[in-house]
């Protein structure tokens, strides 16, 4: 009996140093300039806080009781270790009470799980979250006999073989306000041999819902489809279209908002377009500009391909961008041309070519749309570029034999379908990029994506492709510049 008396007397000083605690927090918590008058706190104010403190007293007061009647009767029926096991039950089951808990111990930080894990201060001064994602897949290829990759339409190899085609680490949260957020994005897979790539490295000051200032390493605002995270396409990879005119990422300065009701807008200036590895000894003194207006006409806003939430209301949205870079000089970017007639006449080689963008001016225009409910999600997108050579030093005007102007459009349209809900969806895709001088080039993809978790966390896909003959080459999407395609590709996404 001693020993339980020992404990109910050490159950009791803990409540007492909850009390303690409790009015220290109530001391801090005055405001710092009545603390440093040494001015008293109003007696009502007072007074509230003491009744605050004594019903946490008389409740810790009142379980502690409870405790200690039940460790009593626990001692009366049992011995030994039966006693001891009994004891340990209670003391579990106390501990486990989270309002118990909390009033033993002060909140210092929070710690968990929420689409990433978490570090995070008790008063939200700060946060950092921790979340990363892997896809791997495997690739099989047919690539035609005659393949117009080659020189004289030689053979070319099959491909059959795994990759790890994405591997990223992302670091996000925020620096003394929710309003000032940071996002930190790390890439390594088998296309970079593995070696560990800055990917985002960007801060964010959210000055007004209708202004958000992001400055650094960050996607240039142009297009539906590059918007989106890999993670949660429709398909392993992105169209042909999006490949070949994305504008990727850039350093640069982006604002974004709302500018009216249900139309939000993104304005950037950056070092280029799709340069995102220039130093500053690759760039020229030109700055690149970029913008997207998108109306977001029924419902939240699309953040997905697929409607993997099963949207119970419609989701319909229009999108407009425009982009232009004057490049003297910057190392990056280059672009598709067709090969003229004159040069591939005779010789058995493929309709496009790759040219440096130095001495150009490019100017690209954008529209997108994109439909949500129910499972079901169309979607589709158009660019057209246009290529003016601005020097006869230039790459473009050498290859192409042209010093006027010269566009390409590009475009898809797909959709996807939740034949069973938020489980397993069916997508086709029909793309292409044409207006090219006659070298017009089609895509089209079918595929499977199943949810075993209703969850982007977990994803298994299967994809088909055939595409006539590649315009540019993609190693996230397995071809090669005038591959002529015919492409199976399975793969599991994992992500936490």
């Amino acid at each position: 009996m001693r020993n339980l008396r020992g404990r109910s007397v050490g159950l009791r000083s803990v409540a007492a140093g909850a009390v303690v605690l409790a009015a220290a927090r109530a001391f801090a918590e005055q405001p710092a300039d009545t603390a440093a008058r040494n001015v008293p706190p109003c007696p009502t104010v007072l007074s509230e806080k003491i009744d605050q403190l004594e019903a946490a007293a008389t409740s810790q007061q009142a379980r502690i009781d409870r405790l200690a009647e039940r460790v009593s009767a626990a001692t009366d029926r049992s011995t030994g270790a039966d006693r001891v096991a009994g004891i340990r039950a209670i003391v579990r089951e106390a501990l486990a009470d989270a309002e118990f808990r909390d009033g033993l111990y002060p909140d210092l930080q929070r710690v968990g799980y929420d689409k990433g894990f978490y570090i995070a201060a008790a008063d939200e001064t700060f946060l950092l979250k921790i979340n990363g994602w892997s896809r791997i897949r495997w690739t099989g290829q047919n690539r035609q006999t005659d393949n117009p990759r080659q020189q004289g339409r030689q053979k070319q190899d099959d491909i059959n073989g795994f990759e790890v085609e994405d591997l990223r680490l992302n670091f996000s949260g925020h620096i003394h306000s929710p309003k000032l957020t940071y996002r930190i994005q790390v890439s390594g897979d088998t296309d970079q041999a593995h070696t560990w790539r800055t990917w985002d490295a960007y801060v964010t000051y959210a000055m007004a819902k209708e202004a958000q200032l992001t400055v650094g390493l960050a996607k240039v605002p142009f297009g539906r489809q590059r918007s989106y995270t890999k993670s949660t396409l429709h398909f392993i990879d992105r169209s042909i279209g999006d490949e070949t005119f994305n504008l990727n990422r850039s350093i640069g300065a982006y604002l974004r908002g709302m500018l009216v009701d249900r139309l939000s807008y993104a304005i950037g200036i950056s070092n280029g377009l799709a340069n995102r590895d220039d130093t500053l000894e690759e760039l020229d003194t030109n700055f690149a500009y970029s913008a997207r207006l998108v109306a977001h006409i029924l419902g939240d806003p699309i953040k997905t391909e697929g409607d993997l939430a099963y949207s119970k209301d419609p989701r319909f949205e229009i999108g407009l961008s425009a982009a232009y870079n004057d490049d003297n000089g910057d190392r990056g970017r280059s672009t598709p041309y067709s090969v003229p007639d004159r040069i591939r006449s005779g010789r058995g080689i493929g309709g496009y070519g790759t040219a440096d963008l130095t001495g150009t001016d490019l100017l690209q225009f954008g529209a997108d749309t994109a439909f949500q409910y129910r499972g079901l999600s169309l979607s589709a997108e158009y660019w057209l570029r246009s290529v003016d050579g601005d020097s006869e030093f230039s790459q473009w005007e050498r290859l192409t034999g042209r010093d006027d102007a010269r566009h390409y459009q590009a475009g898809y349209l797909q959709a996807g379908y939740f034949v069973i809900p938020k489980r397993l969806e069916a997508v086709a895709r029909l793309g292409g990029l044409w207006d090219a001088d006659g070298d017009d080039t089609w895509e089209v993809t079918c595929g499977l994506n199943y949810f075993p978790w209703g969850t982007y966390n977990l994803v298994l896909q299967v994809d088909v492709t055939r595409i006539g003959e590649a315009p540019y080459t993609s190693s996230s999407g397995n071809w090669a510049q005038n591959d002529e395609v015919t492409m199976v590709r399975l793969q599991i996404q994992a992500q936490f």
